[in-house]
């Protein structure tokens, strides 16, 4: 199976790293476009094989489009007269909803939208997914998983719950590294710079994240393991409480979620 990618910005070329990092599928598999002709000589540097928007989709029997959602109608224009019912089209626009590609097709072709995030990299994403009403066969599951799978963590959820997903998962390394680098700038404050705070930093994130996944205690579990009584831990979590820390995540989320749907409505992109 021949996997075709629009697209080698961030996601792109994560999606195509973290692919032949799993060595289920080689370089040979992946074919690579990109406008940018910068984004070209670093996916040819390497080793992916590189073409024009519309030589991959031909070459390809899985096309994903990792294309910013101003453009893709124009990509899908543009690739339209080499597309046909055999292949699989893959969507991760944000905001562009499935029947917005759809209406764009010349033919009845079976399509997934999906919402990876950068973490799909370090093959710790999380990958959801919904399917259009050409793509109902389990077979496209199975493929699906067959290319994300060793990515990350995939979960297959209805269309109406993506501007969530969109605002936590999607944008959710966006606010964890947001975090880490306040972290960072703390450390500095205080006299702890350079490799060490970054060490300390990522330490902190990697160690709790591992935590996390491995642990079969709850986050409020494992957050009150480190919350002895009167202790330096609790006197700070006290100081979150105080200022209604809670809250202000929520609204971080929102917001992200509200321009999530902006997008879908076809707000400004």
């Amino acid at each position: 199976m021949k996997i075709g990618i629009i697209g080698f910005g961030n996601m792109g070329r994560a999606l195509a790293e973290g692919i032949v990092s799993d060595k289920k599928f080689s370089f040979d598999d992946i074919f690579v476009s990109d406008k940018d002709k910068k984004k070209i000589s670093l996916a040819k540097k390497e080793g992916f094989k590189t073409a024009t928007n519309k030589e991959v989709a031909k070459n390809s029997g899985v096309v994903i489009l990792a294309v910013k959602p101003s453009i893709i109608e124009e990509v899908i224009e543009e690739i339209n007269p080499v597309l046909d019912n055999r292949k699989l089209l893959i969507s991760i626009a944000a905001g562009v909803k499935i029947k917005e590609i759809e209406k764009n097709l010349i033919m009845e072709i079976p399509v997934i939208r999906v919402m990876p995030n950068l973490n799909v990299k370090v093959k710790m994403g999380i990958i959801v997914y919904c399917k259009g009403k050409y793509a109902k066969d389990e077979k496209y599951d199975k493929v699906f998983n067959e290319i994300f799978s060793p990515v990350g963590i995939v979960i297959k959820m209805p269309e109406s719950k993506f501007d969530t997903i969109t605002a936590i998962s999607g944008s959710g390394p966006g606010f964890i590294f947001y975090i880490a680098d306040v972290l960072k700038k703390i450390c500095e404050k205080k006299g702890i710079k350079g490799k060490k705070a970054v060490s300390i930093v990522k330490g902190l994130f990697y160690g709790s994240g591992k935590m996390l996944f491995e642990a079969k205690e709850t986050p409020q579990q494992l957050k009150d393991m480190v919350c002895s009584p009167k202790g330096t831990t609790i006197a700070g979590i006290e100081v979150f409480e105080k200022n209604n820390f809670p809250e202000i995540f929520e609204k971080v989320i929102n917001k992200s979620e509200k321009r999530s749907k902006q997008l879908s409505e076809g707000g400004k992109k």
